[in-house]
């Protein structure tokens, strides 16, 4: 399906069809990445922001009633988030990749370089989201969407810090394995 405003993508991307969502994966991840590498100069940072912003972008794909939208959203969110890393690394904040190394998924091809994400991956990590266990999807909503730190979470949850931590670690595990099996990757023990 050709990206345009008169062939119906729009209504078909709010319906989760999988050929619209397709489509949108295949114009924009590719140069969504790019530009993200070029914000921080690291290209498996930039993938794993780059995927992100996809899930908000599905999550929110009812928000959307133009091309240009989600363009401007994942130009807008990608370059925030890119900001949001270069400072976590300044300060020492736990990094996104910290809670979702999504990199551990990615098998390798036979020249031993990682494959790019796929849009079966990413529509995986979409559809296990919302089946994690109410305690640990709140966990990880906070964490993830709402970028508060554990000890923020341990407060508003008045939960001792090792218990979100346990937390985290588990949707870590379930989405990873949920990717893997959807795709049939072999996840790393990281």
């Amino acid at each position: 399906m050709t990206l345009t405003p008169d062939n119906g993508i729009i209504p078909a991307f709010h319906q989760n069809d999988p050929i619209a969502v397709q489509a949108v994966l295949g114009e924009y991840f590719d140069p969504m990445v790019q530009y993200a590498g070029q914000l921080i100069n690291n290209l498996s940072e930039a993938e794993e922001i780059t995927v992100t912003t996809f899930v908000k972008l599905i999550a929110m794909r009812q928000s959307f009633n133009t091309l240009a939208d989600i363009k401007a959203f994942l130009l807008v969110t990608i370059r925030n988030s890119c900001y949001d890393y270069l400072a976590s690394l300044e300060i020492e904040k736990p990094a996104l990749a910290e809670l979702l190394s999504l990199s551990a998924l990615k098998s390798d091809t036979s020249e031993g370089t990682h494959q790019p994400f796929t849009t079966a991956m990413i529509i995986a990590l979409y559809d296990a989201i919302p089946r994690l266990e109410p305690a640990i999807k709140e966990v990880f909503d906070l964490y993830f969407y709402n970028k508060m730190t554990t000890s923020a979470i341990a407060t508003k949850l008045s939960v001792p810090d090792a218990v979100v931590n346990d937390f985290k670690g588990r949707a870590i595990r379930f989405l990873r394995e949920a990717i893997a099996k959807k795709n049939g990757i072999t996840p790393s023990a990281t």
